[in-house]
């Protein structure tokens, strides 16, 4: 039996990447502040209360390889060394960037080894940048390297690690992490997120993977202002059915609180009730599939006030505990053609991937 129920794991390091842009600038708003207020507010609140400290390290750039080009690791420590610079739409250089995406590697690795190592059932980074927009050559939309991509590689060269299933919760697709395993049929991304079925996009829920990989990507496009109880709806419809089909090894989150009401950057209307209930559900998984765990990688999130009772919420979930009565969670109105529309769109889901489901 692992020593700890969950490991939290922090940077040994100051991450101090920042983007050169002034708020109401969506670059602004991925700042240190958000590591800061978060850890604050949760050692305050009493949520870290019985987890195990990690402090990780620097990873190298041979980590980054197992999933990246060596242009994109290229140009990401050439545009640090000259100190600023454009990479990709939303994604900007400074002197601290090579050193702070290579510090969120690190910890999302010691995150995976913690399960792994048997040292606890779960684990949660608290790291930044995020990194499931980045590509295996392309960063973008705040992102340099795929944290939580690089931890799943790394993790399947484990002899006891030969299928993982990635939870994505944050409000965007995380195109990256699906481009990266898209044919890969030991990896199966299943993301939830907002979708604009007036402009369209990527991210629709036909793209179910390709090749010998088909059928393990999984598409849950929201509608814009989604609630909790169709995310709830979500994940008991579709996530649980589709993660018990897969039986991985181990499960991997992509774990971003931007689709909450107050964040700045979603669009959705969920508070940390959502967010208890995730965390409640892969503790569910975990036990009843008897998977080694699952380790949680931050992604978005950009409200100061309010990442924190998320992550909180998140937590609680994972230790089994009640849901917690935290200071976001205030009624707000719930529109019944709203409801009916995602109701349509988990139906459409559920027929589109039900063929690959056992």
């Amino acid at each position: 039996m692992p020593e700890y129920e969950i490991g939290f794991v922090t940077t040994e390091q100051d991450v101090n990447h920042c983007q050169p842009f002034q708020k109401p600038n969506l670059e602004a708003l991925e700042t240190p502040l958000r590591i800061e207020m978060a850890l604050d507010y949760l050692e305050k609140s009493g949520a870290l209360t019985g987890l195990k400290s990690i402090r990780s390290k620097e990873a190298t750039l041979e980590d980054v390889f197992v999933v990246h080009s060596p242009y994109l690791i290229d140009t990401v420590r050439l545009m640090s060394d000259l100190g600023c610079g454009y990479l990709a739409e939303s994604a900007y250089a400074s002197a601290d960037l090579l050193f702070s995406s290579l510090c969120a590697v690190g910890g999302a690795l010691a995150a995976s080894r913690e399960i792994l190592s048997g040292g606890s059932k779960h684990a949660f980074a608290l790291i930044r940048p995020p990194g499931h927009h980045a590509s295996t050559s392309s960063p973008g939309g705040l992102c340099y390297f795929n944290n939580v991509a690089i931890a799943v590689k790394h993790a399947m060269q484990d002899e006891s690690i030969k299928r993982v299933s990635i939870i994505d919760f944050d409000n965007h697709f995380g195109n990256g992490t699906a481009e990266i395993f898209y044919a890969d049929p030991s990896v199966q991304y299943i993301s939830l997120h907002e979708y604009d079925y007036t402009s369209l996009g990527i991210g629709h829920y036909e793209e179910v993977g390709y090749g010998e990989g088909i059928g393990t990507n999984i598409n849950i496009p929201l509608l814009e202002s989604t609630s909790d109880s169709s995310y709830s709806a979500a994940l008991d419809k579709i996530v649980k059915k589709a993660v018990m089909s897969f039986r991985p090894d181990i499960i991997a989150v992509s774990a971003g609180y931007d689709p909450h009401y107050a964040d700045p950057v979603g669009n959705m209307d969920i508070d940390s009730r959502t967010f208890w209930k995730i965390g409640s559900t892969i503790r569910s998984l975990v036990d009843s599939l008897k998977l080694k765990g699952s380790f949680w990688v931050l992604e978005g999130g950009y409200n100061l006030f309010t990442i924190g009772p998320s992550i909180h919420g998140s937590l609680s979930g994972l230790k089994g505990e009640s849901m917690p009565r935290l200071q976001d969670q205030i009624e707000r109105e719930i529109c019944e053609a709203l409801e009916e529309g995602n109701e349509e769109v988990i139906e459409r889901v559920l027929e589109t991937v039900s063929p690959f489901l056992e």
